[in-house]
């Protein structure tokens, strides 16, 4: 499984306050004081996702710049856009959203980040590109006004984002596949020039990619011993007979100051195609960490895998 960070594109706030133009500032407000009403838009640019995709999950994530405290009693709404909008956008001549696609959220609270489901919505971006015309985050709670970090903002800690982990159809196709040979070598054998085929594909683009680069870039100097930290990783398992088994390490790191989460990974492929017993898997990775951890700091670890290839039970 991938996962990638979208940061938003474009954000928006236009009020009942000032009806005939927008707030394009460092934070965007959105809620109903009793007197006006404030909406925001947020715009995406998902073209850098694969058009062969499966979204497993997508999450917004917003900043929070005020409110720091529990009421679940007030919430917000997000709908996806069917107009685009821009500077001239104004509360008077507002983008039409889907008002039967809803999902609403608790924003108060006193965490620094309030993180949204909203696979739904991004998923039906990735079906039909062209319906990509944003969100739109309103409330209509009475009372209550948020303000969340915007796209104009100078802190970049403060810039909402996507978060979205997704699959190949290509892969999920072919991790359902059971190879139902009985002639053990030629359901080895066949699995081998898979794996073979793809790596010679991984290295052809990786080569071209290299040729056609006109100015490479200049190679970043060698971080000092104190920018980052290395965190050990343990990993013990067993890979069953004639597979071979893909995972992903990941480590989740919570900044303390800012609640900003940062994720760092590597990978690996466990081949026990030729084998007809468990292979046991007992191997540390080292993984750097940059900026290095601070007191305060919280880590955890994630492992993800799949099989790839036939897997026998002889």
């Amino acid at each position: 499984m991938a996962n990638i960070i979208i940061p938003a594109a474009k954000s928006l706030t236009v009020t009942s306050k000032y009806p005939d133009k927008s707030l394009n500032e460092g934070t965007i407000t959105i809620g109903f004081d009793n007197k006006n009403t404030y909406y925001s838009y947020l715009f995406f640019d998902v073209s850098s996702l694969p058009s062969d995709i499966v979204i497993s999950s997508a999450e917004l994530v917003l900043f929070k710049t005020d409110q720091f405290f529990n009421n679940i009693d007030q919430k917000l709404s997000i709908s996806p856009l069917r107009d685009y909008f821009s500077t001239y956008t104004t509360y008077n001549n507002a983008p039409n959203y889907d008002h039967y696609s809803i999902i609403n959220f608790y924003p108060l609270t006193s965490k620094v980040a309030v993180t949204i489901n909203v696979t739904n919505i991004v998923s039906a971006w990735i079906k039909n590109r062209p319906s990509n015309k944003g969100i739109i985050i309103y409330g209509r709670s009475t009372g209550t006004i948020v303000n969340f970090g915007s796209v104009k903002n100078h802190d970049t800690y403060l810039i909402p984002f996507l978060k979205v982990h997704y699959e190949h159809l290509g892969d999920i196709r072919y991790n359902k596949t059971i190879c139902r040979d009985h002639n053990t070598k030629n359901c080895n054998e066949e699995c081998l020039k898979i794996c073979k085929d793809e790596l010679k594909e991984m290295f052809a683009k990786i080569c071209k990619d290299i040729c056609c680069r006109p100015n490479p870039p200049p190679v970043p100097p060698t971080p000092s011993p104190n920018s980052g930290t290395i965190v050990d990783v343990d990993v013990t398992g067993n890979v069953a007979p004639y597979s071979v088994y893909n995972i992903i390490i990941e480590v989740e790191v919570t900044r303390a100051l800012t609640g900003q989460k940062d994720y760092y990974y590597t990978s690996d492929v466990y081949i026990n195609s030729s084998n007809a017993n468990s292979l046991p898997i007992n191997k540390t990775y080292q993984i750097a960490v940059v900026p290095e951890i601070q007191p305060g700091d919280t880590q955890s670890v994630n492992l993800y895998g799949s099989y790839k290839g036939p897997v026998i039970n002889p």
